[in-house]
């Protein structure tokens, strides 16, 4: 017997709500073909065009459903994130307005539109947005993460990581909140490597622990000697940190020794993106992969040595590590701290992110020094004309700091300010996206008696600009406890010496490595003391500081944190090691 429409509808979605795709868009295709103008099917067959990567056809579909039905407020949502995957973000402003209009007592479009706000630098917007959400339905999670990254984003650290825990506790099974948090502390200063480690072994018991069922046996021939394949798996390779220290990696991997799988997982790419593509052998587009189908691919790929390049950053997927797709799983390059994920069993790191002889208890993983150093940093990509001099402006003395200011805790700022106390004839410039950040700085100008005119702000720039602006610092200032990474190796390329505090996390030490890679120990300072007394002294020594200035690129092209070619073959005698070790106690 044949299913009416609204019978046939009913089985449809519930094949969609349980995953099972293929089977919801052969029902709802059914249905269009008894009923074409069928608004729910078309929207619905939408969303899986969305699901599966096509936002082109999800945007023709939806939009037909809206055209049936204007007053849906839902279809309008949708219709949004279609156009903001599009990059269409004005458009999909208006769709996201156009739904908060027609069902204003829905949270979720107040929710995506501050997101979007937030992406373009409104932050006041997408708080009030996210509030706004929040007060609609206190059960909704995502805005609670929203705001915590908002929080973040400013510095408010205690705050944010609040209502991440308020996420978390309305959806426990989100791994992706729980990672928001466990970032987080790494910037706290109050969190120590034993609470950090806590913190993920609450989250593993929660998400990984359940998975261990699915890790099988491994099939990969255990010969010690031949070609490996390793897979680099990331949401960043594209216009990103992480793209620009992976990159000289791939360029000088030697093919005869490795095969290399790149597991790209987003989908909007640029001209990074097919840059990176051109050095690897092979490449696979995962993002509308589920982590259960992600781990199978690797699988049916064959890789040996599975590499995380995000940790817990945005997008990651650990999930699939925890699966054990690979004989030998590695994390290595967002940041360098430990997963909480037992099935990988190495982190890659340095003797100055982790000097020998230091408790180790609070990594989940193995760690393993590189020979050198961690970072693989590289000139940035310009054509040589656009080459930026590193000479010095003409301009007040300025002490800066380029991080992104979530970096920027109250003990930096109290710091910062003892050091313009000391240094009265010195101005400070940061990159602050907002006014609140503006504002936040400047409170702590006026409390200590400094005037709101010596600081300075930029915000977000062309990446030309970006390095421009460094001509007009004389000492740039690591932030604690998450200091620079890609912000020190730029300072250090444009001539600017970094004065660096080393803390009890290797993320406070990562300016450290690079200071003692280049042969500059002595800008490591070990109390806050030092820290303000090596900046003042540095600063003051006009003659010194110009001489530093004039010899600075030269000696970081010549260390070992670009010798990309030297740290390509140091890596792959690390891999080699560890499939060793595999292929002995397999």
């Amino acid at each position: 017997m044949s299913l009416s429409v609204d019978e046939a509808f009913a089985l449809a979605l519930r094949h969609h709500q349980s995953g099972r795709l293929a089977e919801a868009e052969q029902g709802y295709r059914k249905i269009l073909q008894m009923q074409p103008q069928h608004p729910d099917s078309l929207h619905l067959l939408g969303i899986i065009a969305l699901q599966t990567g096509n936002p082109e056809p999800a945007l023709t579909l939806i939009q037909r459903a809206v055209d049936l039905r204007p007053d849906g407020a839902v279809y309008r949502n949708n219709l949004g994130q279609v156009l903001e995957r599009l990059g269409r973000v004005d458009d999909a402003a208006r769709a996201y307005e156009a739904a908060i209009e027609l069902g204003p007592g829905d949270a979720e479009p107040l929710n995506n539109l501050g997101r979007l706000r937030e992406g373009q630098g409104h932050l006041a917007e997408a708080e009030a947005h996210y509030r706004k959400a929040i007060k609609l339905n206190p059960q909704y999670a995502e805005p609670h993460t929203n705001l915590g990254n908002v929080l973040k984003d400013r510095g408010e650290l205690g705050e944010a990581i609040a209502a991440y825990r308020r996420a978390i506790a309305l959806r426990p099974d989100m791994s992706s909140l729980h990672s928001n948090l466990l970032l987080t502390l790494h910037y706290h200063p109050d969190y120590s490597p034993a609470d950090i480690a806590r913190e993920h072994r609450q989250w593993a018991e929660r998400h990984v622990v359940p998975l261990a069922f699915e890790r099988r046996a491994h099939r990969n021939d255990p010969d010690p000697g031949r070609r490996l394949r390793v897979g680099y798996v990331s949401p960043d390779f594209r216009e990103h940190p992480v793209a620009r220290f992976i990159l000289p990696l791939l360029e000088n991997h030697d093919r005869r020794q490795l095969e290399v799988c790149a597991y790209h997982d987003v989908t909007r790419q640029d001209e990074v993106t097919k840059l990176i593509r051109k050095h690897v052998d092979r490449w696979r587009d995962v993002a509308v992969l589920t982590d259960g189908q992600l781990a199978d691919q690797v699988r049916d790929d064959g890789i040996d040595i599975l590499v995380d390049l995000a940790a817990h950053s945005g997008r990651n997927r650990l999930l699939v590590f925890a699966r054990k797709p690979a004989p030998v799983q590695v994390t290595y390059l967002a940041y360098c701290s430990t997963t909480g994920v037992d099935a990988i069993d190495y982190r890659l790191t340095d003797r100055c992110l982790d000097p020998p002889g230091e408790d180790a208890s609070h990594y989940f993983e193995r760690s393993v020094w590189l020979p050198d150093c961690y970072w693989c940093y590289s000139a940035p990509a310009l054509p040589p004309e656009s080459l930026p001099s590193s000479e010095r402006r003409p301009g007040p003395l300025t002490f800066g700091c380029l991080n992104n200011f979530a970096k920027v805790t109250n003990p930096t700022l109290e710091l910062w300010m003892q050091l313009l106390q000391r240094v009265p004839e010195a101005r400070l410039l940061l990159y602050a996206r907002s006014e609140q950040h503006c504002e936040r700085v400047r409170g702590f100008l006026n409390r200590a008696g400094v005037g709101e005119s010596r600081a300075e702000f930029v915000g977000r720039q062309p990446f030309e600009d970006y390095l421009q602006t460094y001509r007009e610092i004389d000492v740039a200032l690591d932030p604690i406890p998450f200091g620079g990474g890609t912000t020190t190796c730029d300072a250090l390329w444009m001539g600017v010496p970094v004065v660096t505090l080393a803390g009890r996390t290797a993320v406070s030490r990562g300016g450290s490595s690079l200071l003692a890679n280049i042969g500059l120990g002595e800008l490591i300072s070990r109390s806050p003391e030092q820290y303000v007394d090596l900046a003042a002294r540095l600063i003051g020594d006009a003659d010194g500081l110009a001489a530093l200035r004039r010899e600075l690129r030269a000696r970081l092209e010549s260390s070992p944190a670009m010798d990309s070619r030297g740290f390509a073959r140091g890596l792959e005698a690390v891999y080699r090691a560890m499939w060793h070790k595999w292929c002995t106690n397999r």
